[in-house]
């Protein structure tokens, strides 16, 4: 995912404040983060800092305006992400950097169920990738077909016809027990290049972000988007 690109010098406030200067105001201002991005920067939360950065360029990808930020903005949040050891946030950013396409939910389920035809993946993940390719062939026989073939766009299009409005809620617990499991596999170095597209259809529809952790003492951690709400 970094082919390509360039990664400039400077330490964590330099890539957090030149990724700061990359956002139009326009988009700063109708992703709601102004204010956040204000008081992060005033108080030095650097974490949060990033975070909100991260938080407007979630929100452009999710309204088609991620052509708005020019490719340095991801590069930077992703530097800034592992100058704070947040590695969980590079793999999105560096992904959008490479102008990756928005994924859903669609893209997701039709990567997860097709993952064992394309890679060697764990007796486990193995299982749970078969359970969610049985519910879209019980489903609909129509999708044997897209399935042996591996054939992701239509995969995708066929959840998105409702497909996944009938089968949300099994194939939802499926992904939340193996989530961990799938996601370190797609973002493994040693994942196939070649199999990028079913990499980023697991990481383009879960960005992290920055949470507080319970406890006496809280502490900052991340979360995938859906965890942390």
């Amino acid at each position: 995912m970094t082919a390509g690109l360039t990664f400039p010098h400077g330490d964590l406030v330099e890539h957090l404040t030149t990724a700061t200067e990359l956002v139009p105001e326009a988009l700063r201002s109708d992703s709601g983060q102004t204010a956040e991005l204000a008081g992060c920067i005033a108080d030095g939360y650097h974490h949060f800092w990033m975070n909100a950065l991260h938080l407007i360029g979630h929100w452009a990808d999710e309204v088609g305006r991620d052509g708005e930020l020019p490719t340095e903005f991801w590069v930077r949040v992703a530097q800034a992400a592992q100058a704070m050891q947040f590695p969980e946030f590079v793999p999105y950013c560096l992904g959008k950097a490479q102008r990756f396409p928005h994924q859903d939910v669609g893209d997701l389920m039709a990567a997860f169920s097709t993952l064992p035809s394309v890679v060697e993946i764990p007796r486990e993940l193995h299982h749970d990738c078969y359970e969610v390719a049985e519910h879209l062939r019980a489903d609909d026989p129509a999708t044997v077909d897209m399935l042996e073939s591996v054939d992701l766009d239509a995969l995708a299009a066929h959840l998105r016809n409702g497909a996944y409005d009938r089968l949300g809620e099994p194939l939802s617990e499926l992904f939340s027990d193996a989530f961990d499991d799938l996601f370190q596999l797609v973002t493994s170095p040693s994942f196939p290049a070649e199999h990028a597209k079913h990499a980023w259809a697991v990481i383009g529809p879960n960005p992290f972000r920055v949470v507080l952790s319970g406890g006496m003492f809280p502490t900052t951690e991340a979360q995938p988007w859906w965890r942390a709400r």
